[in-house]
């Protein structure tokens, strides 16, 4: 898991570390995924994804000061979150700010064709920072619709196949890497249910389409 205070720290971080999958985690503090399924496992989930994936999570930061303006550091509406500890042993206190956030998705907005949902989404890319094929992933939509059961199924199923596939991961890959279990729960949906279950299958299926956001 890594801080990522704006669109330029991500670029700037990718350059150093373009070996491993790259995705954009928007998942405000005030958001339900953010406050029950990300900040009290920050620990966790950042010692699962070690070296081959990266969850920038837009809006977030370390080291930031609130009582001393005029810093470079200062951040007037930051909102700690709690330590976390790296495998080099550094302990990072991290930070929201609802500013920065919108900053961020001011950024992509700009940058791409990319509209911001206002929900918590993934952007999963390639390790080039590529806008050309990419999945957007709406978390809470794909809860309403059952393409996942919880929000950490899907943090498990991204860190799970970035290992599987280290340097040379793809969102079109995970993409097709995620055909057969759908296919095989669209075979039950229609045992159970009828060919009415069809359209179920199509919602789930649709949250997994690669697509361009590039301008």
């Amino acid at each position: 898991m890594t801080p990522a205070p704006s669109l330029a720290h991500v670029l700037s971080h990718r350059e150093r570390h373009p070996e491993a999958m790259c995705c954009i985690l928007f998942a405000p503090l005030f958001s339900k995924v953010a406050e029950e399924g990300l900040i009290p496992r920050l620990g966790y989930l950042n010692n699962r994804t070690k070296k081959t994936i990266d969850f920038y999570c837009a809006g977030y930061g370390g080291y930031w000061q609130k009582e001393f303006p005029g810093r470079r550091d200062y951040v007037a509406d930051m909102e700690p979150i709690g330590t976390v500890r790296y495998e080099d042993t550094n302990e990072i206190p991290w930070a929201f700010s609802q500013k920065f956030f919108s900053d961020f998705a001011d950024e992509l907005e700009t940058a791409t064709t990319w509209h911001y949902s206002g929900e918590t989404e993934v952007i999963v890319l390639n390790a080039l920072l590529s806008f050309e094929d990419c999945l957007i992933l709406d978390i809470d939509s794909m809860v309403k619709d059952e393409a996942i059961g919880r929000t950490s199924e899907l943090f498990e199923s991204l860190i799970q196949y970035s290992r599987s596939n280290a340097g040379r991961a793809s969102a079109y890959q995970y993409s097709d890497g995620r055909a057969p279990h759908l296919f095989g729960q669209a075979v039950l949906d229609v045992i159970c249910e009828g060919p009415k279950a069809l359209g179920k299958t199509w919602k789930k299926g649709r949250h997994f389409a690669v697509r361009s956001i590039a301008k």
